[in-house]
């Protein structure tokens, strides 16, 4: 057993992850059921059927509650009941085609990245994510782009906490660092699970009301790294999806922040923005900004750099390959 708990010595995965290659009669055999492409197409195809059919249940249980028609309902903005009903939609499916990979196809009943026991890591999560938002509002208040004006006592939180928050951070967590990071590990190893999973959580949020390109890459640097290195240095979805929900909820219902550029935020705190959009995010919101790029970016960068060398990043596939056969 590696020194750190929950890491196998050979590859650097955790030890209830299944082990993929294995040599036997001078070949190297691999349960079809264990190939990263197969776990990922199930996931999706999964995920997709999933949320199409929640979301027609509970949007027509919503209309049909309301008296008004789904197509009027559809026309809401992003922080409107529909919204998150379509969030709430897309969480559940996640869960249901994470369980599916986890327990039929990976044999594992208690996932360690997830496992109930380790709750508690949602904690340190939140922690993380208030901080960071925290620090970067600071930045930008020492250099005059930020100010609290007044408080508004008549926000009601709840849609915009549980969608953007709740909803989302479970969600993107799951796809996004305990599927598409965990899979692309086995394949490219650490370092090369971080460029794909940063670039493609970053290019998600291009397509938002006001998203752009440079938003999405902000994003991807921000966050992306960061997260996938919370996940190596944890091995803890519980970590992942409570800095997420925090980041998300810190910086729109709290500070004031438009989030990811999904419009207008109504918060706690009235916010006074102003500067370039480079300093301020324009109306993408504090993503884009260059202050949470270069202070998160070097965070995550750095917690990459430690968690290397403590030996705690997984080798690419062909490296262990290679090892396999140096040892037969």
């Amino acid at each position: 057993m590696h020194k750190y708990y929950g890491l196998r010595n050979d590859d650097l995965l955790t030890d209830d992850h299944p082990e993929r290659l294995h040599a036997a009669n001078n070949a190297f055999v691999e349960p079809r059921r264990l190939n990263p492409l197969l776990r990922g197409i199930v996931f999706l195809a999964i995920f997709f059927v999933a949320m199409v059919v929640i979301a027609m249940v509970l949007m027509g249980t919503y209309a049909a509650a309301t008296g008004a028609s789904v197509g009027a309902l559809s026309q809401q903005d992003v922080h409107s009941p529909m919204t998150l009903l379509e969030m709430l939609s897309e969480m559940i499916a996640a869960i249901v085609g994470y369980v599916v990979v986890v327990r039929f196809m990976e044999r594992r009943r208690h996932p360690l990245e997830l496992r109930a026991s380790r709750w508690h890591g949602l904690f340190v999560g939140f922690a993380i994510g208030l901080a960071a938002i925290a620090v970067c509002l600071a930045v930008l208040f020492i250099t005059g782009n930020y100010r609290v004006i007044g408080f508004n006592a008549h926000y009601n939180p709840w849609i915009d906490i549980l969608a953007m928050g709740v909803c989302a951070g479970v969600a993107e967590e799951i796809i996004m660092r305990g599927m598409l990071l965990r899979l692309f590990e086995e394949w490219l190893g650490s370092w090369g699970a971080v460029v794909v999973s940063a670039l493609v959580f970053g290019l998600m949020h291009v397509a938002n009301q006001d998203g752009t390109m440079w938003g999405g890459v902000a994003i991807a640097i921000e966050d992306g790294i960061l997260a996938a290195a919370l996940y190596f240095v944890t091995r803890s979805l519980w970590v992942c999806i409570g800095e997420h929900i925090m980041w998300n909820i810190a910086e729109g219902p709290i500070f004031g922040s438009i989030v990811s550029g999904n419009g207008k935020q109504d918060s706690w705190l009235i916010p006074q923005w102003s500067g370039s959009d480079i300093m301020t995010g324009g109306k993408f919101g504090l993503e884009a900004s260059v202050v949470p790029v270069v202070l998160m970016g070097v965070a995550g960068v750095a917690l990459l750099i430690y968690a290397q060398r403590k030996e705690l990043l997984a080798r690419p596939s062909w490296v262990r390959k290679r090892k396999l056969s140096q040892e037969r």
